[in-house]
């Protein structure tokens, strides 16, 4: 039986309701009760995929305050849920948890009515970004569904696998990611193998799919580490 099954056909475009954006679709009044104009947004979730202990504050547009208000960002952290966002050109500014100066900026251009995720990747001073869209339109009452995105500098290519099983995702370059899969709603441990030589380079036990839920499967740090730098390891991200 097979636990994953492709979903790259069959496509569902409701992105609106499934990017949990609750104001996709404000409306205003204009001088004519006849005359609506509607305003559409984006949803975006930043990601420190940076693979170092820095942690790092995040600044949209000329906003004064860091969106991600739960503290700057340490490694594999993120400011889920999504943040609404214009679409079109967005500066994103990221910088020390100390300082308000940027370490890095890029401007990244949005779709409306589109769920992203945006990664940050490297370490410094080769800092640099990596934006993925996400589709949350997929829906179901019994499976999850899963995405693998390899993040590791140094890891060359992966496959994410179950242990002692079936690779899920085969041979994922750094900064590549899957379409999202479907999954069967149970518990799994989760191997990150070396393309090449099939090692088992990194391991997860206990994770959780729910059905209904997506969830982005990060490889993510060094192979070998500086002193400095993050080991590779796995990380699940809720994306829905």
């Amino acid at each position: 039986m097979k636990i994953f099954t492709s979903i790259y056909s069959s496509k569902i475009t409701r992105i609106a309701a499934a990017l949990l954006l609750t104001a996709s679709a404000l409306t205003f009044s204009s001088c004519s009760k006849d005359e609506m104009e509607t305003t559409s947004i984006s949803g975006l979730m930043v990601v420190n995929a940076s693979p170092s202990y820095g942690t790092y504050n995040v600044y949209i547009n000329n906003i004064v305050s860091p969106v991600n208000t739960k503290g700057a960002l340490p490694f594999m952290g993120t400011t889920a849920p999504y943040i609404n966002i214009t679409p079109g050109a967005n500066i994103l500014k990221f910088t020390t948890a100390s300082n308000t100066e940027s370490v890095y900026t890029e401007t990244t251009n949005l779709d409306k009515d589109k769920a992203y995720s945006y990664y940050l990747i490297n370490d410094r001073p080769n800092l640099s970004g990596l934006l993925v869209q996400d589709d949350l339109s997929l829906t179901s009452a019994e499976k999850a569904f899963v995405r693998f995105i390899n993040l590791s500098p140094d890891a060359g290519s992966l496959d994410l696998a179950i242990s002692g099983g079936a690779v899920l995702v085969g041979d994922k370059a750094f900064k590549s990611a899957s379409d999202f899969i479907s999954a069967d709603a149970k518990p799994y441990t989760l191997e990150l193998k070396s393309k090449q030589s099939g090692a088992v380079l990194a391991t997860i036990k206990d994770v959780t799919l729910t059905a209904g839920k997506m969830y982005t499967v990060v490889a993510g740090g060094f192979t070998t580490p500086g002193e400095l730098q993050q080991p590779l390891r796995i990380e699940v991200i809720t994306n829905r």
